[in-house]
């Protein structure tokens, strides 16, 4: 079996092994975007010749991997979703997984996806006051973030504070969410009438779509329906930031946290899809 990484010349056929003809151009405009962005190398790309469709899979996973590992990743995430989505478009959900699992990839959350295909944001009661990150400083937020961390329902957030511990978990939080493009002007602390911390929320700009990174309240204020604040404020930021009139709005919530899948749906957001978050350990994984 012969693997090789993609190159300009052969883009044309990784293309057309990724799905049916009717996809070839929203998947070629999608990996150009992301190459230009730099969230993908055609040299991370790789194609697989001759082989059954099982075993040509786990050759090409555990390529891919070694690869990766090679290059200082500690681990590796893939979704699935229901249902197919551009620009993957996973039909036969089934293999996918069993491939994954095959190549020592495990679920590590399901999520609901949810959209706003409204035109004006939810309206703000007003109670609440927001202050922007850039005026109360990355250390506050982190902290903001910590307290909100606490009694979770989100299963993701909740095995990062079990691994890393409270702060290191929610500094980690901290920076991948900067790593996603965002204004900080965006990301806002919330404080209830009586000038205490009531919650925060991080909108944020990744490629091709807007999405309401993370919101949350701390736990001695929640009950209050804060959170409605909260989304309505994340809301309108995004609404306000986006450039282009058809660039989606798209947010996903654990299906183990359904006060907060409520809440998008109270703040007129529709659910779409839903979402298996897989991942494999690269410093555990031997391939």
């Amino acid at each position: 079996m012969l693997i090789r990484p993609v190159s300009p010349e052969n883009l044309g056929n990784f293309i057309e092994a990724a799905g049916p003809p009717e996809h070839y151009e929203e998947v070629d405009h999608c990996l150009r975007h992301m190459f230009s962005a730099g969230s993908m190398r055609p040299e991370w790309c790789f194609m697989a010749e001759e082989g059954d469709y099982a075993a040509v899979g786990r050759r090409l996973l555990s390529h891919a991997l070694d690869a990766a590992r090679a290059l200082g990743a500690e681990d590796i995430e893939h979704v699935i979703d229901a249902p197919p989505m551009r620009p993957q478009f996973q039909h036969h959900a089934r293999k996918w997984i069993d491939l994954l699992k095959s190549t020592g990839f495990y679920l590590r959350r399901e999520t609901g996806r949810y959209e706003w295909s409204g035109t004006e944001p939810p309206t703000e009661t007003g109670r609440l006051s927001f202050h922007p990150l850039e005026e109360v400083g990355e250390e506050e937020f982190i902290a903001a973030m910590e307290r909100i961390s606490e009694g979770t329902l989100d299963q993701e957030i909740r095995a990062e504070r079990e691994k890393l511990g409270t702060k290191r978990a929610a500094q980690k939080c901290f920076d991948d969410a900067s790593r996603v493009q965002h204004n900080a002007s965006w990301w806002l602390l919330a404080y209830a009438p009586n000038g205490e911390l009531a919650g925060l929320v991080m909108p944020a700009e990744p490629p091709g779509f807007l999405t309401i990174f993370y919101v949350g309240v701390v736990p001695e204020m929640r009950g209050r329906g804060y959170v409605n604040d909260l989304l309505a404020a994340g809301t309108a930021t995004l609404l306000e930031a986006r450039r282009k009139p058809d660039k989606p709005l798209i947010a996903d919530t654990d299906v183990s946290n359904a006060p907060m899948a409520a809440a998008f749906e109270r703040a007129g957001w529709t659910r779409f899809a839903g979402r298996q978050e897989y991942a494999v350990d690269l410093s555990a994984a031997q391939m």
